[in-house]
């Protein structure tokens, strides 16, 4: 029988639902934890006391029980083999420093994209185009001051 452990130093805490955080965020987190749970718990039983505690840790931080009952329900226990057996995708990221001269960045990674899928082997491994980010730039602050003296 498997069941989530949790450490003697776990505090259950998490952002609290007031912080400026997109909802998909927010909705996101608790079913990612929803997911962690369905996983590491083998039983039905404890698998519904798992979600029964997170949800009372969420409520404690100020979380709406509208909000969480409906991102819960996604998660059930019948969807626990499928849980186990998805795979992580293999994902090519394209990250790169912000900046406004070069804000539009997707026709320049598209070209690399197909040069990508021109490559026998990186077409076999990357089925996906790239995830592309940028990356906030050192501000003028952190560049003139030193933290460590």
């Amino acid at each position: 029988m498997l069941r989530t452990h949790f450490k003697p130093t776990e505090t259950s805490q998490c952002t609290h639902f007031s912080t400026c955080r997109p909802s998909d965020v927010k909705r996101g987190f608790i079913k990612g934890e929803a997911l962690t749970l369905l996983r590491t718990n083998s039983s039905k039983t404890l698998f519904e006391e798992s979600v029964i505690n997170f949800k009372t840790h969420l409520l404690e931080r100020g979380y709406l029980e509208n909000f969480i009952q409906t991102t819960l329900s996604e998660i059930t226990f019948e969807d626990r083999n499928k849980a186990l057996r998805q795979k992580l995708k293999n994902i090519l990221p394209s990250v790169t420093q912000y900046h406004p001269a070069v804000a539009n960045l997707k026709p320049i990674l598209m070209n690399s994209w197909h040069f990508t899928t021109q490559q026998p082997l990186l077409k076999n491994i990357f089925k996906e185009p790239p995830l592309t980010s940028c990356k906030r730039g050192s501000s003028l602050k952190e560049i003139l001051v030193r933290a460590k003296l």
